[in-house]
């Protein structure tokens, strides 16, 4: 696992944890909200109904109170005339009153007629609540409510209903009423609803929240990584900088004192070698030894100057890019037998020495590696100077590049990549016209140096 993603995960997994348990703690405490809040609107609805049925009964006992207390006609025709107004006596589309007999007998029922004159003491419901005897039971009681399930007249289904009874005991009559509680269920599931809805809407705000947190977070972790990344790109090409600087430097030293000092040494030791084989004409035998001395220096004085030479050019410093290129395919051409063709116009000091060196550097790479994987005939190395940007190309006729070529180009054209881009240049790789190798840098020049010239 790498650290990138060590990192996203101590960063991102508290983040879905404490989004999980604020969702979690979210929804137990709605639920429990939502429970409370539908049994106080489920009690408080009951409460209104309760109320309700006792003004209901209440004007109910208004209309039959004179005929109830004083029995006009006897009674007999009393009770003939309250069963006729009880029946007559309605209220919304469901609201009606009954009587019974203590004994369960139905006297009145304006919904349902055929239940009058039938004994329904031992009646249940679809619950297998004794509806009757229990109404009457709160009667006897001094009058209260009973809840039941029991056919609704505007709908033809058995619904819940809430009942209210009362005795009148000069009659031994229970008399009642009820409202339907149905809507109350309707009511409490749209408020159930209302929440479930709420809930929902909640914890999809939480989710976007923790998934913006997390696309932030990650966001930042990739910033904070790509900045330190960009950061040590920065730095190692800045130390890559410096040891090739460190390099050239010690090679121009080495070279200064290959040239300076080891060479002169050969050289005069090869005078001195001269003077023995001048003044050896009576001893063949010496003089053979001294041409075959000679032979040997002469051998290692042009092997030091090479070294010398492949080390730091001296013509780099002294005569310019231009001329270090010509020379370098000179000796390329002569050394390998390849044709260089070389097309190099001058900078001048446009260019920084660092950049010149970089750029010999390529060459000289592209050179070496012609040599020994091109099987090249010709190599072709141009030089051209723009207003603004330096243009550099080497191309062969060779065999070309591999097929499929490494990524990022071999560790050689790395190299030389990287030489390229510490001075702000850049390098491509590609098929030449004759289907050889084609390497081109564009380099920025230094214009205020040419404006100050």
């Amino acid at each position: 696992m790498t650290f990138k993603t060590k990192l996203l995960l101590i960063t991102i997994l508290p983040l879905i944890a404490v989004s999980i348990l604020i969702g979690s703690v979210t929804y137990y405490h709605s639920r429990t909200l939502i429970d409370a809040q539908t049994e106080a609107v489920e009690k408080r609805i009951l409460a209104s109904k309760r109320q309700e049925i006792r003004n209901y009964v209440s004007l109910a006992l208004t209309s039959i109170e004179e005929i109830y207390e004083n029995q006009p006609g006897g009674r007999m025709v009393a009770q003939d005339e309250v069963m006729r107004i009880l029946r007559n006596l309605t209220f919304d589309y469901d609201g009606y009153f009954f009587a019974y007999t203590l004994d369960g007998t139905s006297i009145v029922h304006p919904k349902l007629p055929h239940l009058v004159g039938g004994n329904w003491w031992d009646l249940q419901d679809d619950n297998g609540d004794y509806v009757i005897r229990n109404l009457i039971n709160a009667a006897k009681n001094g009058g209260g409510f009973h809840r039941y399930v029991w056919h609704k007249p505007s709908t033809g289904t058995v619904e819940e209903k809430l009942g209210y009874a009362i005795l009148l005991d000069k009659w031994n009559w229970v008399l009642g009423t009820g409202l339907y509680t149905d809507d109350i269920a309707k009511e409490v599931a749209a408020i159930r609803a209302d929440f479930a809805r709420s809930i929902r809407q909640t914890l999809f705000v939480i989710f976007l929240i923790t998934l913006a947190a997390i696309i932030i977070a990650g966001t930042l972790i990739a910033g904070v990584r790509f900045s330190e990344q960009r950061f040590a790109d920065t730095r190692l090409k800045a130390l890559t900088n410096r040891i090739l600087q460190v390099q050239e430097q010690e090679r121009k030293r080495v070279s200064t004192e290959l040239h300076d000092s080891i060479s002169q040494l050969l050289v005069s030791v090869r005078y001195g070698v001269e003077m023995i084989h001048s003044e050896a004409n009576q001893n063949a035998e010496l003089q053979a030894q001294a041409a075959k001395c000679l032979t040997i220096l002469d051998g290692t004085i042009t092997e030091v100057r090479r070294i010398s030479r492949d080390l730091r050019p001296s013509v780099l410093d002294d005569m310019g890019l231009a001329a270090a290129l010509g020379s370098l395919g000179k000796e390329f051409q002569m050394q390998s037998g390849i044709t260089v063709n070389v097309e190099a116009e001058r900078c001048h000091t446009r260019l920084s020495e660092g950049a010149k060196t970089a750029l010999y550097r390529v060459v000289q790479e592209c050179m070496t590696n012609v040599a020994r994987h091109a099987e090249a005939d010709e190599v072709s190395i141009s030089l051209s100077v723009g207003p603004n940007t330096l243009d550099l190309c080497v191309e062969d006729d060779g065999i070309g590049l591999p097929q499929p070529l490494p990524r990022g180009g071999g560790l050689g054209f790395r190299n030389m990549r990287e030489r390229i881009e510490t001075y702000g240049g850049q390098l491509s790789l590609g098929r030449g016209k004759t289907g050889g190798t084609r390497i081109e840098v564009e380099m920025p020049l230094d214009n205020a140096t040419a404006k100050a010239a």
